[in-house]
């Protein structure tokens, strides 16, 4: 083998490999504006659906026909702002602020019916005692 067919060998090679990873990148695309397309729809059909079942115009058993089709759920995401008051009792050391004590539990962790709750928040406002 000379080093003419070798060099020939590799940018048949090199060419080979270019095309394939501009084909690699044109199907991504596609798979990624199909992917897209497809959400939209299942947006779409969703929004739809919970209107017509809230307004009555289909059934429930209709809507959750469309709803297992489509592959989305009967359920709607609302924020609701919600104001909870605790009342705490703590233990403070002679080195300690209870404000600190406060400010470091985790108020976000919720351990009632979380797969109802997609997003929850909190602040202190204020530490009476």
């Amino acid at each position: 083998m000379t080093t003419e067919f070798m060099e020939t060998q590799i940018n048949e090679k090199n060419a080979r490999i270019q095309q394939l990873e501009e084909h690699i990148q044109r199907i991504t695309q596609r798979d990624y504006t199909t992917a897209g397309t497809l959400q939209a729809m299942r947006d779409g059909m969703h929004e739809w659906t919970m209107g017509e079942l809230e307004s009555e115009d289909i059934s429930t058993a209709q809507a959750e026909a469309i709803a297992d089709i489509c592959g989305f759920e009967l359920t709607k995401e609302v924020e609701v702002e919600v104001t909870v008051q605790y009342s705490i009792t703590v233990n403070v050391g002679p080195n300690e602020d209870v404000q600190d004590i406060i400010h470091d539990i985790d108020f976000d962790t919720v351990s009632y019916n979380d797969d109802k709750i997609t997003w929850l928040s909190s602040s202190v406002d204020s530490v009476d005692f």
